[in-house]
């Protein structure tokens, strides 16, 4: 049996952060917060997690383990966390809804970490927050991000110093790490997967309790809704984990759960994941809910991307140039030097979510040697442009014809539709000046579409993450609907919010990974009391 939280407390729960998609399709059903929630009838509750589970009670509990910190999740942020509050002597246990450390991704983003510091590499902090800002729309935190610019590069060197036989490549943004082996990316995600195992290795070793096939399924709470502990279902049964010190959500984001993506991003519905084990079902988001914390507003910001691509042929370099785009349809549709998501964006909304990249035989004569220079766009350049190309052509990614009408049949598009684009699409670039859709002049006269061969390179979008989560504090503290901290309950990573708008910032590049391993680091500092203490000496 189950209890209908109030739909006007669910309402106030999230007011301040602002009135969410789930919310809102709600209101006009609003009883005062004195009504029982019994009174509530079934029919008016939208979304799954309005209905609030009862407690679990203690008979049904086979194991009671005390602890200091609970970690729940062990991904990146997860992993980070445990080592810290570990090494920082805490009694650690730590649940994990799958078998294994679960991850995506493969590169970290700091600022001031000695690495790059020693590399000669300087920072004007207050401009990145600037630029930052104008892409979150007035919706982040500013302590919450600031905290990350100012600790960052102390939390990721921490980090570096407890994993020594993994050397980062540092990247020409100056503030990315990567991890792969003999220059060769395509080891990156493996890399990184075998990086964060020896994370979790760091953890057990200094103590922390692992519990996989644990997942977490409730928080527990004292009279005054502090949080007190945290429930997980084991395969013999439930464990109640008692937190003396918090209780740290690292428990990923919403990608995995439909109905979350419906209520908080619904523009990547359908669109496929990338996610080898789809296990981010939203479980911190919801358990933070029924305990009455806040949640950003929607829509929660999407990392939508082509790289890496789902496709079976894998990725073609150069995503991000602003050459001309067709859609199925042989129709160009829109400005193609736009941010990175705001192009992906647009192609997600075409017919069946696809679009060409349409170049010739002079494509390399400017992106190989970068001139399409972008602030918020990535993929615009690429190791070894030669290489890189023959092997996407060998693959299938790109297609290659000797004349445009053979192209329009390769790709499957409208060829007299095609033709009339390609010729109205030379017109702009011979003048310079792009009446339709307002490319960058200088961009177009690069662009035209004359000289044998001719290329077409397929674009789809790929879901990565939706960065949105419970609002949080910059002591990582989450917090209810009029802004104050609930007691005892953290969080990190994509379970935590506060921080992006409505555009994900790609000139800071790896900055979700640099965020979950900044705050799961410094969220387990701040529930022990030492957020404000050096990390220099930490796991030494």
């Amino acid at each position: 049996m189950s209890t209908e939280f109030s739909r006007r407390n669910f309402i106030a729960g999230a007011a301040v952060a602002g009135v969410t998609a789930a919310i809102a399709a709600t209101t006009g059903c609003s009883p005062t917060k004195k009504e029982s929630a019994s009174k509530e009838s079934a029919a008016n509750v939208r979304w799954s997690w309005e209905t609030k589970p009862d407690p679990i009670p203690d008979s049904e509990i086979k194991e009671t383990i005390d602890a200091d910190i609970c970690v729940v999740g062990f991904g990146s942020s997860g992993t980070t966390c445990a080592m810290a509050a570990a090494q920082s002597g805490a009694k650690v246990v730590v649940l994990q809804k799958m078998d294994k450390v679960v991850t995506n991704g493969w590169c970290v983003a700091s600022y001031n970490s000695k690495h790059f510091l020693d590399a000669g590499k300087t920072y004007d902090l207050p401009q990145i927050y600037n630029d930052f800002a104008n892409l979150s729309n007035g919706r982040d935190n500013p302590k919450v991000v600031w905290q990350f610019l100012n600790r960052s590069g102390e939390a990721i060197d921490y980090v570096i110093r407890q994993t020594p036989d993994f050397t980062p490549v540092l990247l020409e943004s100056g503030h990315t790490m990567g991890w792969y082996i003999n220059n060769d990316m395509s080891t990156r995600y493996d890399q990184f997967k075998k990086l964060l195992n020896a994370v979790a290795d760091k953890a057990v070793a200094a103590g922390a309790d692992v519990r996989y096939d644990t997942p977490a399924v409730q928080l527990v709470q004292d009279d005054v809704g502090k949080i007190v502990g945290v429930i997980g279902k084991g395969k013999d049964g439930y464990v109640k984990v008692s937190a003396s010190k918090g209780v740290i959500l690292c428990t990923g984001d919403i990608s995995d759960d439909q109905e979350m993506l419906e209520a908080y991003c619904p523009l990547v519905l359908g669109v496929q994941s990338m996610h080898g084990s789809p296990c981010n079902t939203a479980d911190g988001q919801k358990m933070g809910l029924w305990a009455g914390a806040s949640i950003d507003p929607a829509p929660h910001t999407m990392m939508m991307h082509f790289d890496p691509t789902w496709m079976s042929e894998g990725n073609a370099p150069y995503s991000g140039i602003p050459w001309l785009r067709v859609n199925v349809n042989g129709e160009r549709f829109g400005n193609e030097n736009l941010g990175y998501q705001s192009h992906v964006t647009q192609v997600r909304l075409q017919p069946e979510m696809t679009a060409f990249q349409i170049t010739d035989g002079n494509w390399s004569k400017h992106a190989a040697v970068g001139d399409y220079k972008h602030p918020n766009s990535h993929s615009r350049a690429t190791a070894d442009p030669a290489k890189d190309w023959q092997s996407a052509l060998d693959r299938g990614a790109i297609v290659q014809a000797d004349t445009l009408e053979e192209l329009a049949g390769k790709i499957g598009v409208d060829k007299e539709t095609f033709l009339s684009t390609v010729r109205r699409y030379n017109e702009l670039v011979d003048k310079g000046v792009d009446e339709d859709f307002g490319v960058d002049g200088t961009f177009m006269t690069y662009n035209g579409v004359k000289e044998a061969p001719f290329y077409a390179i397929k674009r789809m979008p790929a879901l990565l993450s939706v960065c949105g989560g419970l609002a949080v504090n910059e002591k990582l503290e989450v917090l209810d609907g009029e802004g104050k901290p609930l007691g005892g309950l953290y969080a990190a990573g994509n379970a935590s919010g506060s921080y992006y708008g409505t555009d994900y910032p790609l000139f800071i590049t790896g900055g979700s990974h640099g965020r979950a391993w900044t705050f799961g680091v410094l969220s387990a500092r701040s529930a022990l009391g030492k957020l404000d203490d050096s990390l220099e000496g930490l796991g030494a």
